[in-house]
């Protein structure tokens, strides 16, 4: 049994671990130097403590569950730990030819499959990062209560990005509030790119629908008089607090003017919607309206009003003919064809795509693909292993959604659901795990995949209770 003293510091790694994920975002993103080098230390530092703490009690039986998605990070980063290894040339000629003739001209006896060993370095060190992220977070999360409350985090950060994005469009601020960036006519928050802005909310409001529907009654409609005090008793509860907060980052998303942040939101909840029709058991009966209203009030309706109608004659102007996406796509199958198995290292796109180029597309550092880049820089067998983590994590959505009984790990089932599916759409024509933020948002999305599978959930959940609200009788699930 646990002492007091662990107990007690174990309650300030799952604090730690709450700021981290409302942190991550503000810097950028993240996706500067100076932001990930802090996360990467954050995590390292909370990863350093949680083993002195637990060096004891490490729970061995809890890993055991997350295997799948354990082992997958961890090989992942093996195979690019491996691609920035010496290599002899001769054995390099046999593993990648391609990268063996490369070394082969500046006269070296060793090689690597890398083509850009630093920037694959700094690969494996942000990679490194995300295991321990998903170490510390197995450790803390252990129980129904705090996989809540992570969640009511990141809607918490989703909103705040929201709210600060939508006002610096309102306000036509010149710069933001945060280093001074120049703002445009879209909204971005404290990120750079609004692809990246509707990426991580699109996660975050997905995590939202779940933690509403963890708040839906699965009981008979009962009399009038019943009907009334659940209305009432819901314009109070924290439900539509949350509700509140989608509604704010659902008007953020659409003012980022994301032609496929949009799009993948808006099939990610039909998608999610339709499956929780088919799978739920004991299906809460205001599940169907709840879906109907996300998608025709908050599109069509906040949309209509903050602009959805830009964002629909932004997708319809669209031209592959004055885009260049398409020919970055096409030559960068390129690559892949001549480093299949190896790929070219990590981050080494910027380096590696140049030598493709058919004709000057100017600067281009990212495919505008995950699934391309992962591919030309990975190689298709470690490729094939992530996406293999994230459709076994799908599943074990679509599982809990069908078998389990519990309000709670449902609800946050598909809202991982809907998350997953919207990433995978959304990453297919955009670069949205390039930013730590949002990186280590999805893993942490995947976690609550297969968290809601396996953790325990008591006879007796206590609803949200927010800052100076009064405690309510608990309800059985």
């Amino acid at each position: 049994m646990q002492s007091a003293y662990l107990k007690k510091y174990d309650n300030w790694l799952f604090y730690s671990l709450i700021a981290l994920l409302i942190w991550l975002p503000i810097p950028l993103g993240s996706n500067r130097e100076f932001a990930w080098g802090i996360a990467q230390i954050w995590i390292s530092l909370q990863a350093v403590i949680t083993i002195i703490l637990y060096r004891n009690h490490l729970p061995t039986k809890r890993f055991s569950q997350y295997k799948a998605l354990i082992w997958g990070l961890v090989f992942f980063q093996v195979w690019v730990a491996l691609q920035i290894v010496p290599i002899p040339l001769q054995w390099l000629e046999w593993i990648s030819p391609d990268s063996a003739e490369i070394y082969t001209l500046v006269d070296s006896q060793y090689g690597y499959i890398s083509l850009d060993r630093q920037m694959t370095l700094a690969a494996l060190a942000k990679g490194i990062a995300y295991c321990l992220f998903l170490f510390n977070t197995i450790v803390v999360v252990s129980t129904s209560r705090r996989l809540k409350y992570a969640c009511v985090a990141l809607v918490i950060s989703g909103t705040f990005q929201a709210l600060y994005g939508a006002f610096t469009i309102l306000l036509k601020l010149e710069t933001s509030t945060v280093f001074n960036v120049p703002v445009g006519d879209v909204a971005t928050g404290s990120f750079i790119y609004q692809n990246h802005y509707a990426n991580y909310l699109l996660m975050t409001i997905c995590i939202g629908i779940g933690l509403v529907i963890t708040q839906l009654h699965t009981s008979e409609s009962g009399t009038w008089a019943v009907r009334i005090d659940r209305l009432l008793t819901s314009i109070l509860s924290p439900k539509m607090f949350i509700r509140l907060c989608l509604i704010f980052m659902t008007i953020a998303l659409v003012m980022s003017h994301s032609r496929m942040g949009n799009a993948a939101f808006f099939c990610a909840t039909t998608i999610g919607g339709v499956l929780a029709l088919c799978l739920y058991q004991r299906r809460p009966r205001a599940l169907t309206a709840l879906i109907v209203s996300i998608i025709a009030i908050d599109l069509v309706i906040i949309g209509a009003l903050f602009g959805l109608g830009e964002v629909q004659q932004r997708i319809a102007e669209t031209s592959w003919l004055a885009e260049s996406r398409d020919q970055v796509y096409s030559w960068s199958l390129g690559i892949i064809q001549n480093f299949p198995f190896t790929g070219t290292g990590m981050a080494s796109f910027y380096t590696v795509f140049p030598g493709y180029e058919q004709s000057y597309l100017g600067f281009y550092d990212f495919a505008h693909s995950e699934y391309i880049q992962f591919a030309a820089e990975a190689g298709l067998p470690a490729t094939v292993l992530l996406g293999s983590v994230v459709l076994y994590s799908l599943a074990k959505c679509a599982v809990t959604l069908h078998r389990r009984h519990s309000r709670t790990m449902k609800g946050i089932a598909l809202g991982a659901l809907m998350a997953i599916i919207g990433m995978l759409i959304h990453i297919g024509t955009d670069f949205g795990l390039q930013p730590m933020a949002n990186a280590i948002t999805f893993i942490f999305v995947l976690f609550l995949a297969n968290a809601t599978a396996v953790v325990p959930a008591k006879t007796v959940e206590p609803e949200l209770i927010l800052p100076h609200e009064p405690a309510t009788p608990a309800k059985s699930l």
